[in-house]
């Protein structure tokens, strides 16, 4: 039988109504912290699982949020939803993740967000366009967030440049961006930071362009550009899966990295440290861009007529073998 607010009242010798109020997070100055501890102490212990349906009808809240990237299948992403997961639990708020579909306008992922009672959404990727058909609050965040919503800048630029220099500095004559078709706008900061650095030295420009984001198109991709056109000595891959995945497939030609090639990644993921040699790549500030976007959410939510909120954090370029 499912443990309800009376049994765990009785169990405390407390009122249904405190019991209600702390599991509900509702603020009351009669209840002391004592008291809140006690009573989810009993709650994790009796095993009470909350009826959202009912808590929503009192509250108005159904203490989940949804967080969306542009794919769960790249470890970046998954290393962001795992932080955010963290902070979630902390207030006790559950996560639903999914993928940003903005080439799908009205798409059935979509629509079924809409559907799902949220009481907000945390987005990474700034080309949101009208595609989720959600009037709550949004926090935006990533490398060229949306003018629209609260938003966490992560500026890519500096640390480009400095990739993409410290390969011309360190003696690479051949410097190609291997990167997506979705990356290759002038909006991009590592599309923007390459094409300037190399404009500036008068090198010439070189894109290895890969369907997608996974490891393995990367890998196929680079064997067949290096088949056709020769290796370059040195890449600056848009993100690590891309990076890894490039790696591999020059390992597989017998193409020795760093001897014969220098390599440079994005975003800072915990895979890029087991390699053999490490890989050097630009760290995205993934704890402080989760634990401030979701300080602005909670914000949000407490005060929907706040001043938009934003903030801009730096990426920093860490060199490795």
């Amino acid at each position: 039988m499912a443990v309800t607010l009376k049994d765990i009242a009785e169990y405390l010798n407390v009122s249904k109504m405190t019991v209600s109020r702390v599991l509900n997070n509702r603020p009351s100055d009669f209840i002391t912290e004592a008291t809140r501890q006690r009573v989810w102490e009993a709650a994790r212990k009796m095993g009470y699982v909350p009826n959202r349906a009912a808590r929503a009808l009192v509250t108005g809240q159904t203490r989940q949020i949804a967080f969306l990237s542009p794919s769960m299948g790249s470890r970046f992403f998954q290393e962001v939803a795992y932080h955010f997961h963290q902070l979630l639990l902390n207030d006790q708020y559950e996560m639903v993740s999914g993928e940003l579909e903005p080439q799908q306008k009205d798409s059935k992922h979509s629509r079924g967000l809409a559907n799902l009672g949220l009481d907000g959404i945390l987005v990474y990727g700034g080309q949101l366009g009208s595609f989720i058909p959600y009037r709550g609050p949004i926090v935006n965040m990533g490398p060229h967030c949306s003018e629209t919503f609260d938003a966490v800048n992560v500026d890519l630029y500096p640390a480009s440049r400095q990739a993409v220099e410290s390969l011309l500095d360190s003696g690479a004559k051949r410097v190609a961006h291997v990167l997506t078709p979705g990356t290759q706008q002038e909006f991009d900061d590592r599309y923007r930071a390459y094409t300037h650095v190399l404009r500036e030295r008068g090198k010439k420009e070189e894109y290895i362009l890969t369907p997608d984001w996974s490891r393995s198109a990367a890998r196929e991709t680079i064997q067949t550009h290096v088949k056709k056109h020769g290796c370059p000595d040195g890449l600056f891959c848009a993100n690590d899966d891309i990076a890894i995945g490039t790696y591999r497939g020059l390992r597989d030609m017998q193409i020795g990295v760093p001897d014969q090639v220098r390599l440079i990644g994005c975003d800072g993921i915990e895979d890029t440290q087991y390699l053999d040699p490490p890989m050097s790549t630009i760290v995205q500030p993934i704890q402080e861009m989760c634990i401030t976007a979701w300080d602005f959410l909670k914000r949000r939510l407490k005060k929907g007529n706040l001043p938009r909120q934003t903030k801009t954090l730096e990426a920093r370029l860490v060199i490795r073998d």
